[in-house]
C-alpha cells in the first residue's frame, strides 16, 4: 500500500527531467506523470519521447511534437501490447517554445485523463 515516486534527471536529450507519482503501488493505473523540457527542446529535437516503463506492469509514453502541435500519450501494460488507452492532445499555437515547458498527465485506472502544459489544462485533439 505504498506510494512510489520517481523523478529522473536528464533522462533523454530535450528533457530537464520527468517524474512519476503513484499514491498506491497496487493500483499502478493510477497517478501523475510529468516531464519538464529544457528552454529551446523543441528547436534542438522533435519530436520528444518521454516514458517510464516497469514492464510487464507499466508502461505510459509522451510523443511531443510541436510540428504538428500535439503530444500523444499512451499507458498500458507492455510496449509489445496494445495500450490500454490513448489520447492525442493539442499544444497551443502560441506556446512559447523557447521557455520551459512543463507536461503533466493524470491518469486513473488506466484512463488518461487529462494533461496540462504549465498548469493550464490542453484540450484533447480526438
Amino acid at each position: 500500500m505504498g506510494e512510489i515516486k520517481s523523478r529522473e534527471e536528464n533522462p533523454v536529450p530535450g528533457i530537464a527531467y520527468s517524474e512519476i507519482h503513484i499514491p498506491d503501488e497496487d493500483s499502478l493505473g493510477t497517478g501523475v506523470f510529468t516531464s519538464v523540457l529544457h528552454p529551446g527542446a523543441f528547436g534542438k529535437n522533435n519530436p520528444i519521447i518521454s516514458s517510464i516503463m516497469n514492464e510487464p506492469f507499466f508502461v505510459l509514453i509522451l510523443s511531443m511534437n510541436i510540428a504538428i502541435e500535439s503530444v500523444t500519450a499512451m499507458i498500458g501494460k507492455s510496449q509489445n501490447a496494445r495500450p490500454l488507452d490513448r489520447k492525442v492532445f493539442k499544444i497551443p499555437s502560441d506556446v512559447d517554445v523557447k521557455k520551459p515547458l512543463s507536461f503533466k498527465i493524470t491518469f486513473n485506472d488506466w484512463d488518461l485523463l487529462n494533461m496540462e502544459l504549465n498548469g493550464t489544462k490542453m484540450e484533447t485533439a480526438e
